[in-house]
């Protein structure tokens, strides 16, 4: 009976270390609340379009952002907010204006012709200057029976 209490309490201890390892700060970032002396700079994550979804002739590209938070604020009075924020710009193939993105959701394409694509993104400040050092470009192709199914 002992050898399994303190298997069972081991055990608890291991699972409680490992559940509780990474703060939320950790986790989640910098609280909202407080204003953020030295910034880091804003930095663009973008995952390559899901595979599965892209045999299926639909687009979905995941994102995420560090040091700037994805909010729809925008004009001069907003430069000065702490912690940072701005938007996404992505712009499809090589169309002369990019798509403004506030939602911090999974940007999600249909329709696109069967064959080579890309995608550019970039995070904006209020103004819609984009941070320099944030672009990122995610190639693919939609496949030819894609384009015949919905």
């Amino acid at each position: 009976m002992l050898v399994k209490t303190l298997a069972a309490v081991a055990a608890g201890t291991a699972l409680a270390t490992i559940a509780f390892a990474q703060t939320a700060r950790e986790n989640r970032g910098p609280t909202a609340l407080v204003a953020i002396q030295d910034e880091a700079p804003a930095k663009l994550i973008v995952d390559p379009a899901i595979p599965e979804q892209l045999a299926l002739g639909r687009v979905m590209i995941q994102y995420r952002t560090e040091n700037l938070r994805i909010v729809p604020v925008f004009g001069k009075g907003a430069l000065s907010v702490s912690p940072r924020v701005g938007h996404l710009h992505y712009t499809v193939d090589e169309a002369s204006w990019p798509i403004v993105d506030t939602s911090y959701e999974t940007v999600v394409l249909v329709g696109l012709t069967a064959g080579p694509h890309k995608v550019r993104f970039e995070l904006a400040d209020p103004l819609h200057r984009v941070i320099p050092g944030t672009s990122q470009t995610v190639t693919f192709v939609v496949p030819d029976t894609a384009s015949h199914s919905h």
